[in-house]
């Protein structure tokens, strides 16, 4: 079996099985805070300005694209302990369990919670949430059992 994700020793994630390319950082460790969703806009704006990765294309994800990383459970270690992560342990997580997508109503925006895997609306100027920069298309075919999908077209 193939490893999903590919560490590409430049910042940058890649997941085999979507096809999308991650920030392998996010936000939170780089800044100490939580930020607003205007603020996590601004994040990916920088990122672009640096060329993470040599890329200028990153962008906030959709709700599917930060679901796919959701694990049910990976253990790891840390200061004697053993804690549940909901993310593959090839990505920086620290602190900060809310990511911001980029989907929105109204004055609202859409938080992924990766402690719990809920999804939330919250006020986009709320002090509530980090960033993980995605960048490629993704195709949510990919996450579905090919017989599945074929039985729904018949």
């Amino acid at each position: 079996m193939t490893q999903r994700f590919t560490d590409n020793q430049d910042g940058t994630i890649t997941d085999t099985q979507t096809g999308l390319m991650w920030q392998e950082c996010y936000a939170y460790p780089e800044t100490g805070n939580y930020i607003n969703w205007y603020d996590a806009n601004d994040y990916i704006n920088a990122l672009n300005e640096k060329k993470l990765g040599g890329y200028d294309d990153w962008r906030l994800p959709g709700r599917l694209e930060i679901q796919s990383l959701y694990e049910i459970g990976k253990p790891f270690q840390s200061r004697g302990k053993t804690f549940l992560l909901h993310i593959d342990p090839v990505f920086e997580f620290s602190y900060g369990s809310c990511f911001w997508t980029s989907k929105t109503r109204l004055s609202a925006a859409l938080g992924f919670e990766f402690d719990n895997g809920d999804m939330h609306w919250y006020p986009q100027g709320s002090i509530s949430g980090s960033v993980r920069a995605v960048r490629e298309t993704f195709n949510p075919k990919v996450l579905v059992d090919p017989a599945w999908i074929e039985l729904q077209e018949n």
